[in-house]
């Protein structure tokens, strides 16, 4: 039986610099986003979509919280909201 207790959570991000136009997202900042996230311990899964800004996260929630997830996207330069959490 498997312990895993996994939640998904998506976010709106923008980069906390940024006027908000379009032009700095790019594949490489979504990919260097998703690699940052998906290095913290706990994290299964991690989809970026550097066109709306949103960002997916599946996760175990006995090893790390949301509130440990939106640090590290504020430490990175970014605001988040949260979207939607469920179970996944």
């Amino acid at each position: 039986m498997d312990d895993l207790e996994t939640e998904k959570i998506i976010l709106k991000t923008a980069k906390k610099d940024c006027s908000g136009c379009s032009t700095c997202a790019s594949d490489l900042e979504a990919e260097n986003l998703k690699h940052a996230l998906a290095r913290l311990p706990g994290v299964t899964k991690v989809k970026v979509d550097e066109v709306t800004g949103k960002v997916t996260i599946e996760y175990d929630t006995q090893k790390i919280t949301v509130s440990k997830i939106t640090e590290r996207l504020d430490r990175l330069g970014y605001q988040s909201e949260i979207i939607s959490r469920g179970i996944s």
